[in-house]
């Protein structure tokens, strides 16, 4: 996303950091979701998460969605 689109998140800060609790891919495989938990990489930025998803269709609520079940945490 360029910067005159990026959307303030109400969940997380851009520059909160995410790590995995359990980097075994929950989901599916071939599903979208599928494609988003893989598109995580230990140590990135909610910003970075968000632009490595936009392709996928992907947002903070898959975020909150692995967070409440303790597949990651955003710290």
């Amino acid at each position: 996303m360029t910067d005159k689109r990026k959307r303030k998140t109400r969940l997380y800060q851009r520059n909160q950091v995410i790590h995995f609790l359990n980097s075994e891919n929950p989901r599916r495989e071939g599903s979208n979701r599928y494609k988003i938990f893989a598109a995580i990489q230990e140590g990135m930025t909610v910003d970075e998460f968000l632009n490595a998803v936009s392709e996928f269709k992907g947002g903070t609520k898959d975020l909150e969605i692995l967070v409440k079940t303790g597949h990651i945490e955003v710290t």
